[in-house]
């Protein structure tokens, strides 16, 4: 550990004087098994503490994300068409509302190419656009949408085209 000025750095890790003030006696040193034995046991708490703090982050973020899902599930399309009505009395080019808390608003989604029976687009894609038919025998969406934007061609059945829409979020 070498000590410079207002910085102390270890292994090339570099530590602000506050960062361990208070935990180490002052003008710590290893100089005999009971000093090291102690450094070993405050690496060892350390590690063991940061184990337990990554243990528990990750128990909060499931129930946060159960949380989201539930509050999403009871109050989003009240949420959605609160948002919705205010942009609409606002009258203006914005699509979105600043809140304290977040942000909610709508992004244009372009339009979406559904496939509605799989079985049926696979037999045209076999005769019309064999790209499109990959391994597993499963129809590309993406070579599809290609095909559509070049040549205007759909396979007759199976398939349909959304219009554009707005797609609501939270930020």
């Amino acid at each position: 550990m070498d000590r410079t000025g207002d910085r102390a750095s270890y292994d090339g890790r570099e530590l602000t004087d506050g960062t361990m003030e208070g935990l180490l006696p002052h003008e710590f040193h290893v100089h005999d098994a009971g000093s090291a034995s102690w450094l070993v046991r405050r690496v060892v708490e350390a590690r063991e503490y940061a184990k337990r703090v990554r243990d528990w982050a990750e128990r909060e973020q499931r129930r946060a994300g159960q949380e989201e899902e539930f509050l999403l599930f009871r109050y989003g399309k009240q949420l959605e068409y609160w948002a919705a009505g205010e942009i609409e009395r606002q009258r203006g080019k914005r699509r979105s509302i600043g809140l304290p808390g977040g942000t909610v608003g709508f992004r244009k989604v372009g339009a979406l190419l559904v496939i509605e029976d799989e079985a049926a687009v696979l037999a045209w894609a076999r005769r019309h656009l064999v790209e499109a038919v990959v391994v597993t025998e499963k129809v590309s969406k993406s070579t599809l949408n290609e095909h559509l934007k070049e040549t205007g061609e759909l396979p007759p059945v199976g398939i349909r085209i959304t219009e554009p829409f707005d797609r609501f979020y939270i930020k």
